[in-house]
């Protein structure tokens, strides 16, 4: 099981509004209510274009995590967006794993170790996750 994350605080609203434009067709969008709601209760279906006006690159719910093996998720990549005008809610943008190597470079992204058991990987994290 690998979970990786990337911070992604340092790109602007601009920034991650071209990160979802560009790979929006690539992918697909769900949506998640950060805490548990009643049962039935599900979030609006928004458009590309409602998503990246909720942007805000200094919004706490951004997030990028590439996944391997992780129970209920397929694997490759996931980047949540926190949603101004539905603060109770989050966009997530899931892409293939092959795109990591591609979007890690292009937005100069950086490997946040916090939370891994390097013990996993056998000493080779490294290989696994940079």
């Amino acid at each position: 099981m690998i979970e990786q994350f990337y911070s992604i605080k340092h790109l602007s609203t601009a920034q991650l509004r071209e990160l979802f434009s560009s790979y929006r067709n690539r992918g697909w969008v769900d949506y998640d209510y950060y805490k548990l709601m009643p049962e039935g209760v599900t979030p609006p279906d928004l458009t590309s274009e409602e998503i990246m006006f909720n942007m805000d690159g200094a919004n706490p719910h951004n997030y990028f995590v590439f996944m391997q093996g992780m129970e209920d998720e397929k694997d490759g990549i996931m980047i949540g967006f926190g949603l101004t005008d539905y603060p109770s809610f989050g966009a997530f943008l899931h892409l293939e794993e092959s795109l990591l190597d591609e979007i890690v470079e292009k937005y100069k992204l950086k490997a946040t170790n916090v939370g891994v058991d390097y013990s996993l990987f056998g000493g080779r994290a490294g290989h696994y996750l940079n």
